[in-house]
């Protein structure tokens, strides 16, 4: 099983930037944009990036309580 990133950015643009940035394909399986919550409880999660404007987005309250779930979890 191979562990994935999950990119938390406020845009697909912003993700894409990331990627660039980082050296990484966007289209590959081994980094993923954070399109929702449940992106974010997926077992394949390796590591969480945050890029961009990310704390704008409106789904933020779900993103941040799938986050400290997933860090709780981890402990």
């Amino acid at each position: 099983m191979s562990e994935t990133v999950v990119v938390l950015a406020g845009s697909l643009a912003q993700f894409r930037q990331w990627c660039r940035s980082a050296g990484l394909d966007p289209r590959s399986p081994r980094v993923v944009y954070a399109r929702d919550a449940e992106t974010l409880r997926s077992p394949q999660v390796a590591r969480i990036v945050r890029c961009g404007t990310w704390w704008l987005r409106p789904d933020l309250p779900q993103l941040v309580a799938a986050v400290r779930a997933r860090e709780a979890s981890d402990r």
